[in-house]
């Protein structure tokens, strides 16, 4: 009999799984073990509402049923508050919850409790401070007003939950601000148009004050004045109190636990807080030191009452970590970059009262290959779990002269005796850009422009009316293409050095209002609005800036990266040469090159690429498993056997890699052991003939023949 060896993964798939952060898998991909009953009730029953998404996404990816009853255990556990006492309170209270929520909040309705809104709420808050119950009132839908006090270590503010049964039929919905208007608890009363919102509000204090709040905004301790004409303002808030209630079981636990079950198998966290913070954003492509290389800078600034750090419980220091998820996407949605930073910072008493009345900015660079993309950048505040997201367009070009669009400085220009790879450096000169877009009316307009490759920039100042919706720092088309048919204010050509045009006029006689700022050099013109501000200055942001890894080679290899991601193959192979050039200890970029030299039919040669990278990095999964495709390649099945087995426990076990280790085991004579990895292969993926084929072989005690 003829056994076929295992085929190895395309290369642009296997690069991409080891050198990118790919997205996971559905539970069919991965041939994940299916979820017993008892298990499945267990996650959609009993820990629905108090399951962070990163545990169940975990939970889901466990091979057995033993894995599974050991994760149950120690998912209580990391929840018990006193683990030093035979009961675990918190598992007691939740069970409590259930059991009060089906026998008690599901009567109105064939739903059991647990699945209406209030069993939802009470499971995952517990028994409110104060409850009303509007039962009986003449022209208001039976409702209840549930009133919860703050509670700061799950970052709640006093809240009212309110619930009403719609056409006194069904069971008790939520209240909710994003879809209802207080109009919607008084069907039987009449309204004027345009009017029936503070109508209703009016009649419903007549029945109940807190009633009335309560349906104008869940913030207990808020006026609801703002809220009432502007209904619109309740719809952020809605919507992260909500997400706020649904993590409140979870908000303390540190998840990390869970990191060894999900560790190798490719799973990537990528939550998304929902306690939005407005910002101003900015990106600009400029070139590098090298000839041809761009970086893409950005800055994100946080008005100062936006802002939060965590104070030292038994010190006068502030701190807090930050995430910033990154991540560049080709037109068509495809990923060629993305990046994820934790900062951390801290500040101390003295040093906060300097800043604090400042914006806080975070600024970072990274390189870029030409094309055009879209930029979106995810800022977290572990403080208070807060977030903000910044997206634009970016161009990065290809050949000959370009320009960017303008963007405004705090500052003019600052030179650098070292210049190097830093967020908003370009060449010898520190930028600040203000990612805001205000001026402070009689102080000069400092705009800037990158312009490669060209000698002079015309910058045309327009006066805009502000259109609805617009703010600061707005990107437009041209004046013309934007409604804004006025002559320029001011027009003035600049030079351009060392690849920037600076210009600074003065705003004396400028009234306060909106502006247009252009750039044009004969092509289309790029253009961006800015605030010209009645007060007397602006303040300069402070905060922390993020540079791109410097070590040699470190830009070549993220190049590299990009290109691949692309499905430029030979432009990633000759990046990834420069790279390893200048650097041969890059690990990831050995294990591209070790892919390529397999493919080209070069196993020899990927072994010599693969070995050292290894040495460096002997717990990394996928170097050792294409190292062990190396060397089963060039015959050496015993190294690869080890390289095969050393990685299995490293990551979720996949039909191509068992097959791998089983045709080197039968290679070397060890058909006996091959056995139960072609068995598992199977169960993973029962349509294979020819495993089956070699299977059947080796249980009959048949040698298989070459191959």
């Amino acid at each position: 009999m003829t056994a076929s060896p295992p085929s190895r993964l395309p290369l642009l798939l296997l690069l991409l799984a080891s050198l990118l952060l790919a997205a996971p898998l559905s539970a069919a991909a991965q041939g994940l073990f299916s979820l017993s009953d008892e298990h499945r009730k267990w996650l959609e029953y009993d820990v629905v509402y108090i399951i962070s998404d990163r545990e169940k996404d975990a939970f889901e990816k466990l091979q057995s049923e033993a894995e599974r009853e050991a994760f149950i255990t120690a998912f209580w556990q990391r929840r018990d508050p006193e683990p030093l006492t035979p009961e675990n309170e918190f598992q007691t209270e939740h069970y409590r919850r259930i059991e009060y929520a089906n026998t008690r909040l599901g009567g109105e309705t064939g739903l059991p409790g647990w699945l209406t809104d209030r069993g939802r709420i009470y499971i995952q808050l517990g028994e409110p401070e104060e409850r009303e119950t509007f039962a009986s009132v003449p022209g208001l839908y039976q409702t209840e007003l549930w009133f919860y006090l703050a509670r700061q270590e799950q970052l709640l503010p006093p809240i009212y939950v309110l619930f009403f049964r719609e056409y006194n039929a069904g069971p008790f919905i939520q209240f909710n601000h994003v879809i209802h208007q207080p109009e919607e608890l008084l069907p039987a009363q009449s309204f004027t148009d345009g009017e029936s919102r503070a109508e209703a509000f009016v009649t419903l204090q007549e029945i109940s004050p807190q009633l009335a709040h309560a349906s104008i905004t869940m913030r207990a301790d808020r006026g609801v004045t703002a809220s009432l004409v502007q209904p619109e303002m309740e719809i952020l808030q809605t919507q992260t109190l909500m997400s706020d209630i649904n993590r409140a079981p979870y908000r303390l636990l540190d998840t990390n636990w869970v990191s060894g079950a999900e560790a190798g198998r490719g799973l990537v966290e990528s939550e998304y807080l929902f306690n939005f913070v407005p910002s101003a954003g900015l990106a600009r492509v400029l070139p590098g030191s090298e000839t041809g290389s761009f970086f893409v800078h950005y800055a994100i600034e946080i008005e100062p009452q936006h802002f939060t750090l965590a104070r030292e419980e038994r010190g006068t220091d502030y701190f807090t970590r930050f995430e910033v998820t990154g991540e560049v996407t080709t037109p068509d949605g495809d990923v060629i970059h993305d990046f994820v930073v934790t900062p951390f910072l801290r500040l101390t008493g003295t040093q906060l009262q300097d800043v604090g009345a400042r914006p806080f900015t975070y600024r970072g660079t990274f390189p870029l290959i030409p094309g055009d993309f879209r930029f979106r950048v995810i800022l977290k505040n572990d403080a208070r779990t807060e977030y903000t997201v910044f997206e634009d367009g970016l161009r990065v070009p290809r050949t000959g002269p370009s320009f960017s669009r303008p963007w405004l400085l705090h500052a003019p220009p600052q030179s650098v005796p070292s210049p190097g790879v830093r967020a908003w450096l370009a060449g010898a000169s520190q930028l600040v850009p203000n990612g805001r877009g205000v001026v402070a009316a009689g102080n000069p307009i400092r705009a800037i422009a990158s312009a490669p490759e060209h000698e002079r920039l015309v910058f045309p100042g327009t006066p805009r009316g502000a259109p609805a919706g617009a703010g600061a720092a707005q990107e437009t088309r041209p004046a013309e293409e934007s409604g804004s048919a006025q002559e320029p204010l001011l027009e003035e050509e600049v030079p351009v050095s060392d690849g920037l045009a600076v210009w600074q006029p003065a705003t004396t006689g400028w009234e306060s209002g909106r502006y247009v700022l252009s750039v044009d050099v004969g092509a289309e013109p790029r253009s961006m609005v800015f605030d010209l501000n009645a007060r007397s200055r602006v303040a300069v942001p402070w905060g922390l800036s993020d540079s791109p890894d410097e070590s040699p080679g470190a830009v070549s290899a993220a190049l590299g990266e990009q290109w691949l991601r692309a499905g430029n193959l030979e432009r990633a192979r000759a990046t990834f040469e420069a790279s390893l050039g200048e650097n041969p200890n890059l690990g990831r970029v050995r294990l591209a090159l070790g892919r390529f030299a397999l493919d080209d039919g070069e196993p020899r040669a990927a072994v010599r690429l693969l070995e050292p990278a290894l040495a460096q990095a002997p717990g990394d999964a996928m170097v050792l498993r294409v190292l062990g495709d190396a060397h089963r390649e060039s015959g050496n099945h015993p190294r690869a056997v080890e390289l095969y087995e050393r990685s299995l426990p490293l990551q979720a076990p996949d039909p191509a890699l068992l097959n791998a280790l089983s045709w080197s085991l039968t290679a070397g004579g060890n058909g006996a052991r091959a056995i139960p990895y072609l068995e598992q292969s199977l169960r993973l993926d029962p349509e294979q003939p020819e495993v089956q084929e070699l299977l059947a072989t080796l249980r009959a005690g048949v040698s298989p023949g070459p191959r």
